[in-house]
């Protein structure tokens, strides 16, 4: 499992390490304020800091933050029956969800998470002849010997019934930035205007705006939520801290500063 960041620079403005700097530099004047001369103004604000750290830990290790985050993005964009969809000139599938595991002779086996059904979600769009094209995007799993992700997605579409010529692989990336890069590129060699965009919906917002200003129009295809829409209800159990909350925390709060990002930057 990797759970480092991609760029480890927006784990600097994450929720925990926040709280942890807050929690230690409150300890540290908690700290100073018992040596002689004592100082209560330190004391009472090593003693804020550290609480404040304790609150903003808490907070964001709850499942309702969580959830809350995570709606504020699937929001955004719905999903629709595939029989509803507009025709478009190609399916772009991001790449994300694949892992590998390695086993003690060596030999490498690469399969799909969670995110992997944005796979099942493209290749149903596909076979219901939304658009004549495919394109898998992502990058390199970082295991020495393992293929790029957009050639095992392609290699899995062509299992399940995919012309291998219907497949544009977008080449090697990290971010859903370069990942763009490769497959429009790709993609308007052959003429491609309207796609039909197929990832995670937390994922979705930033990705639509990545690819829309690269010139196409985008229809989402969203997949993969992480939460139950209309059906979510508050219980007194999603007060209670989980570290699989905070995980799910911070990776919404990465796609709010990509997304706030983007819409700040050049062209916004």
């Amino acid at each position: 499992m990797n759970l480092v960041p991609t760029r480890w620079y927006t784990s600097l403005f994450m929720p925990s390490t926040i709280a942890m700097a807050l929690i230690a530099i409150g300890l540290w004047l908690l700290w100073r304020s018992m040596k002689p001369p004592a100082h209560r103004r330190t004391a009472r604000t090593g003693f804020a800091l550290a609480l404040a750290g304790l609150v903003v830990l808490y907070a964001f290790s709850t499942p309702l933050v969580a959830t809350l985050l995570a709606r504020s993005l699937e929001r955004q964009s719905l999903s629709m029956p595939t029989t509803a969809l507009p025709s478009a000139d190609a399916i772009v599938m991001l790449g994300g969800g694949q892992a590998v595991y390695v086993h003690p002779d060596g030999r490498l086996e690469q399969f799909g998470k969670s995110a992997g059904d944005r796979l099942e979600k493209a290749i149903e769009a596909f076979k219901a002849g939304k658009a004549p094209l495919l394109a898998t995007g992502g990058g390199q799993i970082d295991v020495p010997g393992s293929p790029m992700n957009g050639a095992w997605l392609a290699d899995v579409a062509v299992q399940r019934g995919v012309p291998r010529a219907a497949i544009v692989e977008g080449g090697p990336a990290l971010y859903t930035s370069d990942e763009c890069e490769g497959i429009a590129a790709a993609l308007k060699q052959r003429g491609v205007k309207r796609i039909l965009l197929c990832t995670s919906a937390y994922h979705m917002p930033r990705s639509r705006l990545v690819y829309e200003r690269a010139g196409f129009a985008v229809t989402p295809l969203p997949c993969d939520f992480d939460t139950r829409g209309a059906a979510e209800r508050f219980a007194l159990a999603m007060l209670l801290p989980r570290g699989i909350a905070l995980s799910q925390s911070e990776h919404c709060l990465k796609e709010w500063m990509g997304l706030v990002a983007y819409r700040l930057g050049p062209g916004a």
